[in-house]
């Protein structure tokens, strides 16, 4: 509970008494005694526009983050998701990412650190747009790598311009002291009007490195929410969720096999590309997405899954209910 408090603090700060009692479902009585003990600990302090979090306070969080990991078995919980879908890592955040804007930034560090990881010499970065994939951008530290080239793996897509892939890519480009490149065509664009475009400078320097990714970054979603998303129209949204649709990724809908059910009618990484690509880091979260991470873990062997703790125990949950089924 102290966690979820300091870190929901952390993350919306300045903040009320009444709004963290009312975002975290507890009593103001609760928040109040808890508050108390934060300020006697030198963790938090409250002015007069709400909470905020100290220095001090932010060191504790990060030490309770592994505490939480190690106390409620997520070490665990790594190695049997791991085992079962395949993958080659699992790493799990502490929390509910839907609950706590927090625990989307613990995610994204740990996007960005096995990111730097794995990162060698003239290596090619493609990453999609989404609030996860900008959280690994965002909390990217600054490094080195002037030969490293970032790239959109899609067009654009969606309203939310913060989180539009080639802004994602701009900041990690930025962070990285690396080239990159900008992709300005949105997602859905006309296969003809493509053709002619493809040609253009800007674009066939994009569309060149397609072939040659090294490290691809994405998130995933639910086949429905997606789909409303993508403004598919009503007809083929009920064909494709007929057929099994239940997760969606860089514009592909797969079923719960891993199959793709709607091929990508939109510009980007293709399946083929996708499953020859030495490094692929899938990150979503919350416990709506545990079919749609299924789905895509079992397009190709070797996937890097970050993820959080409530769609880890969901996963496990549907897996479970899956082999008793068979």
């Amino acid at each position: 509970m102290r966690y979820n408090i300091l870190s929901t603090i952390s993350s919306e700060q300045p903040i009320g008494r009444r709004n963290l009692a009312f975002v975290l479902d507890l009593s103001e009585r609760q928040v109040r005694n808890e508050i108390d003990f934060f300020q006697a600990q030198n963790l938090v302090t409250v002015e007069r526009q709400g909470v905020v979090i100290t220095e001090t306070g932010k060191d504790i969080l990060i030490k309770l983050k592994g505490l939480l990991y190690t106390y409620n078995g997520l070490e665990q919980m790594e190695k049997e998701i791991m085992d079962k879908l395949h993958l080659k890592r699992v790493i799990i955040s502490p929390g509910d990412m839907d609950m706590n804007y927090e625990v989307m930034k613990f995610m994204g560090r740990s996007g960005a650190k096995y990111v730097l990881s794995v990162m060698k010499y003239k290596d090619t970065l493609a990453l999609t747009g989404g609030s996860c994939t900008a959280a690994i951008a965002d909390e990217m530290r600054e490094a080195f790598y002037p030969d490293v080239y970032v790239i959109p793996a899609r067009g654009g897509i969606g309203k939310s311009h913060s989180t539009q892939a080639n802004n994602v890519v701009a900041e990690m480009g930025l962070k990285l002291h690396s080239n990159y490149e900008l992709l300005h065509l949105p997602d859905n664009i006309d296969k003809r009007l493509l053709e002619a475009l493809k040609d253009y400078p800007e674009i066939k320097r994009v569309f060149d490195r397609m072939d040659d990714i090294d490290i691809f970054i994405f998130g995933l979603g639910r086949a429905d929410v997606l789909a409303d998303w993508r403004n598919m129209n009503t007809a083929e949204k009920r064909k494709v969720l007929n057929e099994g649709a239940v997760g969606e990724s860089f514009g592909h809908y797969f079923n719960i096999k891993g199959e793709v059910v709607c091929p990508s009618s939109t510009i980007g990484i293709g399946i083929e590309n996708f499953k020859k690509i030495p490094h692929v880091i899938a990150i979503a979260g919350g416990t709506s997405k545990a079919e749609a991470i299924i789905a895509v873990s079992r397009v190709r062997d070797n996937i890097v899954l970050i993820t959080d703790e409530s769609a880890a125990k969901e996963i496990l949950k549907k897996l479970q209910t899956m082999s008793d089924t068979e």
